[in-house]
């Protein structure tokens, strides 16, 4: 059974958002909506989406904006963007964001439902050869998505650097088990010998945002260690 597949619909169009979630229910099985990009990007601090599909023209920020927003979040984040406008400008600005499609309203809805088919295919196919949900729970309240980098702690996502990020998922790979200084040292900054008080200033930020107790221990001659505490 294919796994369920989830998308952000932002157009504050009423009438066309509730016609293309009806729609794309045939290619989605969890879909959200949102009017303007504020509520946009407050769904997805809560919850990671397969894909985002956005309008440019968008009350109060933009669309690309919001695009902006979310790729510094999750930079492989999928997104594509339709438009009423044929402006160049807004092609070129979407094609800079490498955002996965371009739609042009009023759709050609050939083009749309191959552009549906082909980008599903591609999630499905990701998603089997994956096998295992990315998904890791480190404790009762705090869960970490390996693909995407997402730390969300009574679920609300919490903000990392991308130096956390990589550090986190360094340490998950490898739950439960020390990993040398020199090697953490090594993949964060490309050298070894960075001192020990930069690695240690950057554990230290990364542990008060786990939200749990004993979340990294560090031990010397072994170096450091992610706990996972499962729940009873």
């Amino acid at each position: 059974m294919a796994q369920a597949l989830s998308l952000l619909l932002v157009e504050d169009d009423l009438s066309l958002r509730e016609e293309l979630r009806l729609f794309l229910s045939d290619f989605f099985e969890e879909i959200e909506v949102a009017s303007d990009a504020y509520e946009a990007f407050a769904w997805f601090e809560k919850r990671p989406f397969d894909v985002v599909l956005s309008d440019i023209q968008l009350p109060g920020q933009n669309g690309l904006g919001l695009i902006e927003k979310i790729q510094k979040k999750n930079p492989m984040q999928i997104v594509i963007v339709m438009s009423a406008y044929k402006e160049v400008d807004y092609f070129i600005k979407s094609i800079e964001l490498k955002v996965y499609g371009f739609l042009t309203k009023p759709f050609d809805s050939q083009k749309l439902i191959s552009m549906m088919l082909k980008l599903t295919h591609e999630l499905h196919a990701v998603k089997v050869s994956m096998n295992v949900s990315s998904s890791m729970t480190l404790s009762s309240n705090t869960l970490f998505d390996t693909h995407t980098k997402l730390l969300h702690v009574n679920g609300v996502m919490q903000e990392l650097t991308l130096k956390e990020e990589h550090l986190l998922l360094l340490l998950a790979k490898q739950a439960n088990y020390f990993i040398p200084n020199e090697f953490l040292c090594e993949m964060l900054w490309g050298q070894s010998d960075v001192s020990s008080s930069t690695l240690r200033a950057l554990v230290k930020r990364l542990r008060d945002k786990l939200g749990y107790d004993e979340s990294i221990t560090n031990l010397k001659g072994r170096g450091y260690r992610l706990n996972i505490h499962l729940p009873l």
